[in-house]
């Protein structure tokens, strides 16, 4: 994890305080470290707290399978449609 990440206890708290209004969020570097607060959160929530390469990289795989199958299920109506009207 790089230095200047915030683990998820980190951006929790901050995320708290900034919704509770005590933290001035006028300044700009407040806000800053609020935002990366906010985006550690949504990254945690959406990827899982461990940020582990092998299961980013099985969701990937697992990502493309379901576009290739949307992909041949598109082409499986288009291909027969567009020989039947002679394109």
């Amino acid at each position: 994890m790089p230095e200047d990440e915030l683990t998820v206890e980190e951006a929790t708290a901050i995320a708290e305080h900034a919704r509770s209004g005590s933290l001035p969020l006028d300044d700009p570097e407040v806000r800053k470290v609020v935002e990366q607060a906010n985006r550690t959160l949504v990254r945690a929530q959406m990827w899982g707290e461990d940020r582990s390469p092998k299961l980013r990289r099985r969701r990937r795989w697992l990502a493309a399978g379901a576009l290739v199958m949307v992909l041949v299920w598109v082409a499986g109506l288009l291909v027969p449609l567009a020989f039947r009207l002679g394109l």
